[in-house]
């Protein structure tokens, strides 16, 4: 018997590992909070101590920020020439349109459930983890997304309680590392964990539309 698979998430979690750039990109960012660049009436409510920017980070034209969005644009189109199985002809014809914005955590900050409505995919940057708290695993800013299948377990016993991890309906943690890129299809639901840390922990996030350049 083969068992197949069906209705599978596609996930990226890597690591440009880019320490001088990410140090840089940090200073920049914390130079940068404040009530000029703060996002107001957002749809999702942000913690009292976790900052979030206006959506149009990316395109602030700066070099720090065009060589983030260079590094998020090249990260995007491999992910979508591998999920789609696109030739070079066909990815070249492909344009795409983004919103962008970044997170600064204090001590104590983290964000609700949510997804990001009207694009096809996410992407968070880890600019900065914030301090590593290694004896508690619920404290560190982790990124939990839960399975998109709401009525997955709607019934638990012996034959569904210990499937393989790409069959579990079991949310499952990231702790993103300095540098990481994690792409994520948007209606995967998703948040913070509540972070405790003496270091900012700062992250950018952005999301796209994408359409073929006929």
């Amino acid at each position: 018997m083969k068992v197949k698979q069906h209705f599978s998430t596609p996930f990226f979690h890597g690591n440009v590992q880019k320490n001088k750039f990410c140090d840089e990109l940090y200073d920049f960012i914390l130079s940068s909070v404040n009530e000029e660049n703060r996002m107001v009436n957002a749809p999702q409510g942000a913690h009292p101590d976790l900052f979030e920017s206006k959506f149009d980070f990316l395109n602030w034209n700066v070099p720090l920020t065009n060589q983030l969005k260079q590094l998020l644009f090249q990260h995007v189109f491999e992910f979508v020439r591998q999920i789609n199985d696109f030739s070079p002809v066909q990815l070249q014809k492909m344009k795409c349109t983004h919103e962008s914005w970044f997170h600064v955590a204090k001590n104590g900050g983290f964000f609700q459930n949510h997804t990001h409505p009207n694009h096809s995919l996410s992407v968070v940057f880890c600019v900065n983890p914030g301090t590593f708290n290694p004896d508690n695993n619920y404290e560190q800013g982790k990124l939990l997304f839960t399975d998109p299948r709401y009525n997955a377990s709607m019934f638990i016993d012996s034959a569904n309680r210990s499937m393989k991890k790409e069959y579990s309906f079991s949310g499952f943690r990231v702790r993103p590392e300095k540098g990481s890129i994690i792409i994520f299809p948007s209606y995967l639901q998703h948040a913070v964990d509540p972070y405790v840390g003496e270091e900012y922990r700062v992250t950018v996030a952005a999301n796209f539309r994408c359409h073929f350049d006929e």
